[in-house]
């Protein structure tokens, strides 16, 4: 391996996938990174000149990019049970050494493996500074602390696995800046990492050691194991690709950036009612003569007809039925977007009114789609927070693992509380009812601690366990009004202060009517 330069080696699913992963990557991006003529085709009633024109007033309705962002806005809205580590505290402070929280890493993680299937993150503890003069901030980064590295797909040009699936070796492609001088021109440079279980050794793009202003170029792997954890949307072959979320998205997406854009080519040419005029051939001979006949009509264009038709002139209106059945396409479209993300329940949820509680059903496999997202989190936080412990010299067996969320049924949680509060209300038992107070603190609260479930769970044993209903605790609230002296002139029409001035002067109307 030593005599191959890393630049000439790409893997074949690489090699496979790259174009893929080019068109993923302009698709989330957006703007004129998709708005092209790639993604926008031309049409049979067009020019050059008219789809230039097109090309210029193109949008595109960005959902590559929302979709992966909803998954993230619902695990993260919820608590992540974590429980104190001094050990990691600064790696999850400052997980990436940019200022990132581990939260924060993991949510850039996940969103990007929504989008190209797979995103790996190589956990590492810094390169120390080449000997030399020091400074403070050297002084600082001495105090070592593992940090993540971000590895996108097309980065990872070339790997070896072994039979458990685990690394042998990995050729990590990266950008490299030659601008510590400012003195001197910048410049940039590819640059390929080898990691094996012994070694990690940077090249450039001619095979030779890179040479890097402040660190060196090669070391030891003190870890022995290759520290990279992958993080899937949908792992298949277990062959560090993945499947993406928006592999059929994308397609649609660009569908309905041509259909939008069909849409506008409409309205830009057919807003405006057409104006048709009778002519005995006057204007006719008026624009032969270079004469402007539209003056006297005051209007940009006119179709005309004989002047012994007896039609007066009229607009025609464009037709609007085209425009229609595309905006129902784009529609339609949109939510089967929606349903192949996994964000609506099933094809019926896009077209048929249905119920609460059929709603509620359909939300069931929403949230088994969060759910394994938020395992799929959960175990990539567990294993890169196990390789920190490596790198620190303890003993990964010793770390608590951290917890998110695996139900996200807040409708079907909201809808059974009301029925719970119902029953409680009767008041058949004291007991009964705690006994449900609990169950309901248990649902809401599925990752709390211990501690602090126990103490919720002796605050609703210490109460009384009498519900109220609202009505109960209105009429208390009235009563004792009335026996304190407080409750005002009994005649005194309080409730009408809170009518509006229309109710009031309909019934003040109403009751005229019946006395005439």
């Amino acid at each position: 391996m030593a005599d191959i330069a890393l630049s000439g080696r790409t893997h074949p699913l690489y090699d496979e996938n790259s174009d893929n992963w080019l068109l993923y990557k302009s698709a989330v991006k957006g703007g004129e990174f998709f708005i092209n003529d790639t993604n926008l085709f031309s049409h049979r009633l067009e020019d050059s000149e008219d789809f230039d024109e097109r090309l210029e007033r193109a949008y595109y309705l960005n959902f590559c990019e929302t979709i992966p962002n909803i998954y993230n806005s619902f695990i993260f809205k919820e608590r992540i049970e974590r429980a104190p580590d001094p050990t990691l505290e600064p790696f999850r402070k400052n997980t990436d050494r940019r200022g990132s929280s581990i939260s924060a890493f993991i949510s850039r993680v996940g969103f990007y493996s929504k989008i190209f299937g797979v995103m790996h993150a190589l956990v590492d503890m810094p390169i120390p500074p080449k000997k030399g003069k020091r400074t403070v901030a050297d002084d600082r980064k001495d105090k070592m602390t593992p940090y993540c590295s971000l590895i996108y797909p097309e980065q990872l040009v070339d790997w070896s696995l072994d039979r458990d699936g685990n690394f042998r070796w990995v050729v990590i492609k990266s950008v490299y800046y030659n601008d510590l001088d400012p003195n001197k021109e910048r410049e940039e440079e590819i640059h390929y990492k080898l990691i094996t279980t012994e070694e990690w050794r940077i090249e450039d793009e001619s095979g030779q050691p890179a040479k890097l202003e402040e660190y060196d170029s090669k070391g030891k792997n003190e870890l022995g194991i290759i520290p990279i954890v992958s993080l899937y949307h949908r792992d298949i072959d277990d062959d560090k690709i993945g499947e993406s979320m928006i592999k059929d998205i994308v397609y649609i997406n660009r569908a309905i950036l041509n259909w939008c854009s069909c849409i506008d080519e409409q309205i830009e040419r057919q807003t405006f009612s057409q104006l048709v005029v009778p002519d005995d051939g006057s204007l006719n001979e008026e624009s032969e003569t270079s004469g402007d006949p539209l003056r006297r009509v005051s209007t940009s264009s006119a179709w005309t007809f004989p002047a012994d038709s007896r039609h007066p002139p009229a607009f025609i209106s464009p037709d609007a039925e085209n425009l229609n059945v595309i905006w129902k396409l784009v529609v339609d479209h949109i939510k089967e977007i929606y349903r192949l993300a996994g964000l609506i329940g099933s094809s019926d949820d896009m077209y048929v009114g249905s119920s609460g509680r059929a709603r509620q059903m359909g939300f069931l496999s929403v949230n088994a789609a969060l759910a394994d997202t938020s395992l799929k989190y959960q175990k990539f936080e567990n294993d890169i927070s196990k390789l920190a412990y490596m790198f620190l010299g303890k003993d990964p067996e010793q770390y608590q693992e951290t917890k998110y969320p695996d139900t996200f049924d807040i409708v079907g949680l909201s809808e059974e509380v009301d029925s719970l509060f119902k029953v409680m209300s009767k008041n058949f038992s004291v007991r009964l009812n705690k006994t449900i107070q609990k169950n309901i603190a248990r649902r809401a609260l599925p990752l709390v601690s211990d501690a602090v479930r126990t103490e919720i769970e002796n605050e609703i044993e210490s109460g009384t366990g009498i519900v109220e209903s609202e009505k109960e605790i209105q009429a208390k609230e009235d009563g004792e009004g009335k026996e304190s002296g407080k409750g005002g002139n009994p005649d005194s029409k309080v409730s009408d202060t809170f009518r509006t001035k229309d109710k009031l002067e309909k019934e003040d109307s109403s009751h005229r009517t019946v006395k005439e």
